[in-house]
């Protein structure tokens, strides 16, 4: 998933992506241990996703603190 994706989507949406990719990151990761699969690049693909989703939904919700703050002061 490119990072234009990620930011283009809301936070209801990028939650149930990365629920997903944990779930089909477990999934690769047993296969890979069963030798049922050799797609071992995979694995580096999907944490590659989930660590731009976490990124996105993190710099989300400091703004959201952020423009909190700022309405308080």
């Amino acid at each position: 998933m490119k990072i234009k994706e990620v930011v283009a989507k809301k936070d209801k949406d990028l939650l149930n992506d990365l629920k997903s990719l944990n779930e089909k990151l477990i999934k690769i990761r047993f296969q890979i241990a069963t030798k049922e699969s050799k797609k071992t690049d995979e694995v580096k693909k999907i944490k590659a996703s989930i660590a731009r989703i976490k990124t996105i939904l993190k710099e989300r919700e400091i703004s959201r603190k952020e423009e909190k703050n700022e309405k308080k002061a």
